[in-house]
């Protein structure tokens, strides 16, 4: 059965050009995001972007679709895009966010669209 996961990757305009070649690059990261996401949201907190979830998926960096984005958020934290004439950090305009199996497996990545995120509350 394998272990599973939540998650949800929202990209934003300002770095679409480079999903978008990440997409080109990878037929199976194109058939996770466009096929086999469980929710696609578009123009999602602002116009030209996009927020994937999937539920209960198997979330492994061996798999090829899974290397190429997190190639795509590597690429990401390490470079700057020019926005109105300005030069930001290309974290800014993403964000991932990974929920496993176990309650410590959390993974956050990117610095936008900070509605995205983990909530931590008791049950009872």
């Amino acid at each position: 059965m394998g272990y599973r996961s939540e998650v949800i990757l929202v990209v934003g305009k300002e770095v679409m050009p480079q999903f978008m070649v990440t997409m080109a690059k990878c037929r199976e990261a194109r058939a996770l995001c466009w096929d086999g996401a469980d929710d696609r949201v578009m123009n999602y907190a602002e116009e030209g972007s996009i927020l994937f979830r999937w539920v209960d998926v198997k979330w492994y960096d061996s798999y090829e679709e899974v290397r190429a984005i997190e190639d795509f958020m590597d690429w990401c934290e390490g470079e700057n895009v020019e926005v109105d004439g300005d030069t930001h950090a290309a974290m800014d305009f993403f964000r991932f966010v990974r929920v496993g199996e176990e309650i410590e497996d959390v993974e956050q990545r990117g610095m936008g669209f900070w509605d995205v995120g983990v909530q931590r509350v008791i049950s009872y």
